[in-house]
């Protein structure tokens, strides 16, 4: 079983960490729970096309699709984390950086 997944940016890629917890339960011949395991996994998403212009809402529709830990109902908070990575300033850029926070902005709103 895939428990309590939570989701979160990379600190210095243009990815998503996706956390979560296995949950691995051996039966008895009975059917009784008689050893049971929990091991916390993490997954990053890389996300090499994503710049500028990429249709985020789409990019969002299209990574919970093929990620099933990620549940259709984080859509939005999927859309939140993109919008933040594409706004996001690199390191590498000549650019002054500029700290966001995801509460820190609504979907749309202020867009540069």
């Amino acid at each position: 079983k895939v428990k309590g997944c939570t989701l979160d940016v990379h600190p210095t890629e243009r990815a998503l960490v996706v956390q979560y917890e296995v949950e691995a339960t051996v039966l008895g011949e009975l059917g009784n729970p008689m050893v049971g395991e929990r091991k916390e996994c993490q997954k990053i998403i890389r996300l090499k096309s994503l710049n500028g212009h990429t249709d985020i809402s789409s990019l969002a529709r299209k990574v919970v699709e093929e990620c099933r830990l990620i549940h259709p109902s984080k859509l939005s908070e999927v859309e939140q984390l993109l919008f933040y990575l594409q706004n996001r300033k690199q390191s590498n850029d000549n650019q002054e950086k500029k700290h966001i926070s995801p509460r820190d902005f609504t979907p749309y709103a202020g867009v540069e």
